[in-house]
Formats: structure tokens, sequence, C-alpha cells
């Protein structure tokens, strides 16, 4: 068995968890096959963190920015610095994204472009057509986005591993760190529930269609498949 730790760096939009429960457990449902066994931690309201304890962590999204530079979020960046070198697989969700790029020395800001809110093509760089992370996945595969912070600076010695017009939206570093700007685990009904709420809060959605896609999902398989 993989032990996987799931670091929970806040709550879902209340409605949706009401109607569908939280990320962690989105994770846990899609990786139910994949022979894991999952550690849930909330260093949020301050769960420490067993570094030595996991195969693989994988970071959530979060309704927090990252230059907000919380102590949780400090502490989180520090334990991502400890276990730099032991080669641990870290995916990175969102937050859990950007909160890599900037323990790294990348820069998170409001993205210009504005809200990425809905389901948007990406498309892979050549690296990231021959990442294992990737694998299985369409040129212009359509994934789970929301999210109005982005990943400006891409830190130094990290590689870009796919992008649209929104901005960056995967990359590596060290070799073991990958994040995603995207939400692998959320399904359709989710995204369609975070689509209705936040619009009707006056968030423009570039795609009201909403289209239906599985593609994301292969990023947890493949990401487990890794360790």
């Amino acid at each position: 068995m993989k032990d996987v730790l799931i670091i929970d760096c806040g709550p879902s939009l209340s409605d949706v968890s009401k109607h569908y429960g939280v990320a962690p457990e989105w994770i846990m449902e899609s990786l139910k096959n994949k022979g894991c066994n999952f550690t849930w931690v909330k260093p949020y309201v301050g769960d420490k963190i067993q570094s030595n304890n996991a195969d693989a962590w994988i970071i959530t999204g979060s309704p927090c920015s990252v230059y907000n530079c919380e102590a949780w979020m400090v502490n989180l960046e520090e334990e991502m610095k400890n276990i730099q070198s032991s080669q641990i697989p870290v995916l990175g969700i969102c937050f859990g994204h950007q909160l890599i790029a900037k323990c790294f020395g990348g820069e998170v800001e409001l993205n210009p472009q504005g809200w990425e809110l809905g389901a948007y093509p990406v498309q892979f760089t050549a690296a990231g057509k021959k990442s294992q992370l990737f694998s299985g996945m369409e040129e212009n595969a359509i994934v789970y986005e929301s999210h109005q912070d982005s990943v400006t600076v891409l830190p130094e010695n990290a590689i870009e591993l796919a992008r649209n017009n929104k901005g960056n939206q995967a990359f590596m570093i060290h070799d073991n760190f990958y994040g995603v700007q995207f939400h692998p685990e959320f399904s359709w009904e989710v995204i369609k529930m975070y689509v209705f709420i936040r619009s009707a809060m006056g968030v423009k959605v570039d795609d009201p269609s909403d289209p239906e896609s599985t593609q994301g999902e292969l990023v947890l398989f493949n990401f487990i498949d890794l360790i």
C-alpha cells in the first residue's frame, strides 16, 4: 500500500460541501482503487505535518491566498523545503501549486487575466507531453478551474509543463514537486456548482457551457503511479 498524506489547506464553498463533500474526500474517492492509505491533515487549524511518514503528498486548494503569508502557510513551506531532497513526490493543486511556486522563489499574484472559473483547455509544453503526470491526456484537454490568483513568475529551474491563455497551468521543480493550477479532483457536478455560486456573485465565466470532461482526473491516477 502507498501512504499518501493529503494536506488540506482550507474548506470548499459551504454550499458545495453540503451537497458533495470536500476536496480531500474527492481525492480519496478518485484514488480508492489505487492501493493507497490516506492521512488527512489540516494545517490551517493547527494540525502538524509528519514529514517522514508518507510516500507522497497532495496539497489541496484553499480559499486563502499564498501571499497572505499566514503562519501555517510559512510552516508548510518550511516542511516542503525539508523534504526537497527526499524525492517524495508532491502534487500541489491550485493553492498548493501556487505555494510550491512561492516556496521555491516564484511569484504569485492576482491573475492580470482575471478569474479562471469553469472548464478550460490546457496546452502541454514539449516537457509536459513527455511527463508521466499527463499520460493519456489529450492536447487541449479540458480541465476544471476556480481561482483568481496565479503563478506569474515560475521559480528558477522550474520546468513549465502546461499553460493556456490565462497563464501557467503546470510545472515541475526538483524532479519531485509538481504543481497543477486546475482541479483534477473536481467532478462535473462540483464545477457546475462552483460556477453557479461564483457567477451569481458577479464572477465572469468565459465558457458558460461548462463542457463535461474526465481528463483532469488522470493527473491523480498518474501521480500515484509515480510513487
